[in-house]
């Protein structure tokens, strides 16, 4: 028995089709975009920051020397990752997690009493910034560590001129959800992943 995946735009009327050909829904995700305009007021970014710092969090690009703190906090994330065909998070490697400093990423993480709570990688496309991921230990959710070090990338690629970015995830994560709400991004695709079996 093998398994065929099918990846639509939920506008798109393919879906009454495959529907109509007896593909099950396996999966629905979603993609948000964010437009910084002139005068660009970053306020609402450096006000995050700020607040997680009051909570004695620290917040810096990360090198390529914490490659296994990263792989680390990715291994003990990695079963919460919510899994579509379209949102598919692999469980990490050291070699995977070394390529997240290839060049155009930036890897920006949250510490608390030195320990590596929280990551977000960005990654830099032909017209827009990516929020590829972002990971933070159980513990310290619900706090605004996601939203503070996705701000932190915003701001640092934002003085770097750009402007356009986007991101995306899995439509049953509601926390993902809300926090790039609170950052400004507006969800403006969904996607359903189709399965038939045969």
């Amino acid at each position: 028995m093998s398994s065929e995946i099918e990846i639509v735009n939920a506008l798109d009327p393919k879906c009454q089709v495959l529907e109509a050909l007896g593909y099950a829904i396996v999966g629905e995700s979603w993609g948000a975009h964010l437009q910084l305009t002139e005068p660009i007021d970053l306020r609402r970014y450096s006000e995050k920051i700020s607040k997680l710092q009051t909570l004695g969090y620290r917040m810096e690009s990360l090198p390529v020397g914490t490659a296994q703190q990263v792989l680390e906090l990715e291994l003990i994330n990695n079963p919460d990752y919510p899994y579509t065909p379209a949102t598919a998070h692999a469980p990490p490697t050291y070699e995977g997690t070394m390529a997240l400093w290839k060049s155009g990423n930036w890897i920006v993480g949250a510490f608390k009493d030195d320990q590596l709570v929280g990551v977000v990688v960005a990654s830099k496309g032909a017209t827009e910034v990516n929020i590829d991921f972002g990971s933070v230990r159980r513990e310290h959710r619900g706090l605004g560590v996601g939203s503070a070090i996705a701000s932190l990338a915003i701001i640092t690629n934002a003085n770097l001129g750009e402007r356009f970015f986007s991101t995306g995830g899995a439509i049953v994560n509601e926390a993902s959800q809300a926090t790039v709400n609170s950052l400004g991004f507006v969800v403006d695709e969904k996607w359903r992943s189709y399965e038939r079996l045969s």
